[in-house]
């Protein structure tokens, strides 16, 4: 299994609670993790463009929760 897969559930995971508080959808986030958890569990494998994509949603929905502050 690809270590990378679950390091990228946990900060999913972690993002969610900021991005509700914030009033920002999270519909795109928690598919990705779900499909993310069903890669895992089910052994299929999830390419390096499919993480670095599913990681750069999750850079620009933070990036959208701080702007606000900046």
């Amino acid at each position: 299994m690809n270590p990378a897969i679950f390091d990228l559930i946990e900060k999913g995971l972690l993002l969610l609670p900021a991005l509700v508080d914030a009033g920002i959808k999270i519909t795109t986030q928690v598919e990705q993790l779900i499909a993310l958890n069903k890669a895992a569990a089910g052994g299929t494998p999830i390419t390096d463009a499919e993480l670095a994509k599913i990681r750069a949603d999750f850079d620009a929905a933070l990036d959208d929760f701080n702007s606000p502050m900046e």
